[in-house]
């Protein structure tokens, strides 16, 4: 069954004022579904869309996807036109036959002239995407006045739950596929490019797995595949992990406020790096595009480092993190974040604190560690980012030592770090042991989102063991690598986005180097 067929037949986008204006002479009468999945399979291939209309009338279907809080709706041409009929049909192509991306489109029809573009309604805001909400493309004299908002899905996946799960365990994998029709597979991510396909019964965690981070992988008969993150925790208990053990946190609250799924069904994907106004992002539904996470490429590397290490680790998302009590945190050597733990919870930020001051190490793979606030509404089922800009005293340099700086710059101004000299290099010396590097020497590559120092939120007991400076877009950037202390603890921190990719070798061992100081 199609994820979107709930409560998707009344998904009409309102005109304000429509009722004023007199009776239109193309009127919608109805759509054939408001999901459609154009897989040549022979199930929901096409859309057809049935107005009523003077005689003779000449007719064009148009689209429009969301481009982004930058640009708002934007028209994609189809192709599509009729004369003297009254039903169109899309099978989810441009007018050159290239097939759409997943995802939600507003489909309207409008007379062969158009007409005027009607005035626009609501508050005047700035912005781009705000002023395509206001005004919308669609919204002509000429065209319907209810467009449709339809979702094009050939097939999606994803694990229903904010949970980690055991082996042998199943995990509520929700699948929408034609007929119901595709088999489930489970990706072992650890193991790189020798990807393993295991087949097991939907949504099984297939019995003695180590614990990481693995994907269902799902097929269709039509050759479609989308996959499904889900975390796996080792057996044993979480208040009871054997010494030198690791707790690994995974962002699930990161990847759902990148995800474009548009689980509302307003044509706009259901994230504020979309649209700055909307603050709630869905926790149900599949992470679009094709169902890996956004940091995916980034963290890849720790997987198969953990996979060729013998390391003890346990694994949990950052909403079970949340949860735990302070004496389960203690338990554990370090608590280790490989992804792009940006968004976090205000309670699980205090709970790590103390837990980091009372002899707690943590240890941050990725830049930009716990940067905005947000809260779980159970009710809606999603997170709601709480502030923007006011952090309440909860600061991502006092917690990771280092917080952002910037980002997006063209890879070509990439930098490498240097080491520290003196003093400062002879107390991370355990970091650099085997990497061949000695004081001042550049080593590895800093790119993308980087995070720097401040002289005022830093725990004051801090070093910079390497440090890169970036030509960013508007002025320096700054990416440092920094081992700090506070309390009885300590962070450590790499400062860079693409930290585990720079290089292989290198960054395995120190890799190495961080484990055999913060976790033993």
């Amino acid at each position: 069954m199609k994820l979107a067929l709930v409560a998707a037949a009344v998904a009409v986008v309102a005109v304000p004022g429509a009722g004023a204006r007199s009776e239109p002479s193309l009127r919608l009468l109805g759509v054939s579904s408001p999901v459609i999945s154009p897989n040549g399979s022979g199930v929901n291939d096409v859309l057809r869309v049935h107005v009523a209309a003077p005689a003779g009338s000449v007719l064009g279907l148009r689209a429009y996807v969301w481009g982004g809080r930058l640009v708002g709706w934007k028209r994609v041409r189809t192709g599509v036109t009729v004369s003297g009929g009254t039903t169109l049909t899309w099978d989810g192509t441009t007018s050159t036959g290239h097939a759409l991306a997943d995802g939600t489109y507003i489909v309207t029809v409008c007379s062969e002239h158009p007409g005027r573009l009607l005035p626009a309604e609501g508050v005047p805001r700035p912005g781009l995407a705000e002023a395509s909400v206001r005004r919308p493309p669609w919204r002509r004299s000429g065209c319907l006045r209810e467009p449709r908002v339809i979702r094009v899905e050939r097939l999606a996946a994803f694990v229903d739950s904010t949970r980690s799960f055991e082996p042998g365990t199943v995990a509520p994998l929700v699948v929408s596929a034609d007929r119901g029709e595709s088999s489930t597979s489970v990706r072992e991510d650890c193991r790189g490019s020798a990807v393993a396909y295991l087949e097991f019964p939907e949504g099984t965690i297939p019995s003695g797995k180590s614990p990481g981070l693995y994907h269902f992988v799902v097929r269709d008969p039509a050759g479609d595949a989308f996959q499904a993150p889900v975390v796996v925790r080792d057996a044993r208990r979480l208040d009871r992990p054997l010494p030198h053990t690791a707790l690994v946190v995974w962002p699930y609250l990161t990847w759902r406020a990148y995800s474009a799924y548009d689980a509302d069904l307003n044509g706009i994907p259901d994230s504020w790096y979309q649209f700055w106004r909307q603050r709630r992002v869905s926790l149900r539904g599949p992470l679009l595009r094709g169902g890996v996470e956004d940091d995916h490429k980034a963290v890849a590397p720790f997987s198969r480092w953990l996979c060729s290490r013998s390391v003890r680790t346990q694994h949990v998302t950052d909403v079970e993190l949340g949860r735990l009590p302070l004496s389960t945190l203690k338990r554990y050597a370090a608590i280790v974040f490989p992804g792009h733990s940006e968004y976090y919870e205000p309670a699980t930020y205090d709970l790590l604190m103390r837990y980091r001051d009372e002899g707690g190490n943590l240890v941050f793979l990725q830049a930009n560690p716990f940067y905005r606030q947000v809260r779980l509404d159970r009710e809606h089922n999603a997170i709601v980012m709480t502030d923007y800009d006011a952090r309440e005293g909860r600061s991502d340099f006092a917690i990771a030592g280092v917080g952002y700086d910037g980002c997006c710059f063209p890879h070509a101004r990439a930098a490498p770090y240097a080491a520290a000299t003196g003093r400062d290099y002879e107390r991370v010396r355990w970091l650099f042991r085997g990497t061949g590097i000695g004081p001042g020497d550049r080593f590895g590559v800093a790119a993308s989102e980087s995070d720097r120092i401040d002289p005022e939120l830093t725990p004051r007991d801090h070093v910079v063991a390497g440090r890169a400076i970036i030509a960013g877009k508007r002025g320096v950037i700054n990416a440092a690598l920094v081992w700090s202390h506070a309390g009885r603890g300590s962070s450590f921190a790499t400062g860079n986005y693409t930290f585990m990719r720079m290089n292989k070798g290198l960054t395995s061992k120190l890799l190495d180097n961080v484990w055999r100081k913060l976790v033993g």
